[in-house]
């Protein structure tokens, strides 16, 4: 079911707001009180919409890796290679590096996790045939996978998109 435009509009209102106090204050500082200040929402609108400030950042997470699902799919059918779906979470990675790196400093990795999490295992079966019940196979490469990428992140992201894709590559086919 397609969600209601204002209802949309007062969710991705509140994730910028948190996301905007996030690049000047500390998670643990922000209250929704200066959350809903800044989207321009009222309390209810807020508990309408969210449970939680970490809601705000898992349900980000959930469309960020929801939009993933999409293209892994789109490059199954067309036949793509695991390199190139290899590729696609790091460029996620790299697109959302200054939400990732916000939540680093924040030391809120668990929200990216938490995220992650939820998709995984369909991420997995699509890219490397993993089956949801081969659940310490699914938890090596999610391990592997979020590792690696936090990794990076810190690291300045010294390595290109397409090094990067390159060394997961071969740690998993080594």
């Amino acid at each position: 079911m397609k969600e209601n435009i204002q209802v949309a509009r007062s969710k991705e209102w509140i994730t910028n707001a948190l996301i905007k106090l996030l690049k000047k204050n500390p998670f643990r500082k922000i209250s929704i009180e200066d959350i809903t200040k800044e989207a321009g929402v009222t309390r209810p609108t807020f508990y309408r919409n969210f449970e939680s400030k970490e809601d705000i950042l898992i349900n980000q997470g959930r469309k960020i890796y929801e939009k993933l699902m999409l293209d892994l799919e789109l490059d199954l059918k067309e036949g793509r290679d695991t390199y190139s779906s290899i590729k696609k979470i790091v460029l996620v990675f790299n697109d959302y590096a200054d939400l990732f790196k916000i939540l680093l400093e924040n030391k809120q990795e668990y929200l990216i996790m938490q995220s992650f999490e939820v998709e995984i295992s369909n991420i997995l079966k699509i890219i490397f045939g993993v089956e949801k019940e081969d659940r310490y196979k699914i938890k090596f490469y999610e391990g592997a996978l979020f590792s690696i990428a936090v990794e990076w992140l810190k690291n300045s992201q010294k390595e290109s998109v397409d090094e990067l894709s390159e060394i997961i590559y071969n740690l998993i086919y080594m």
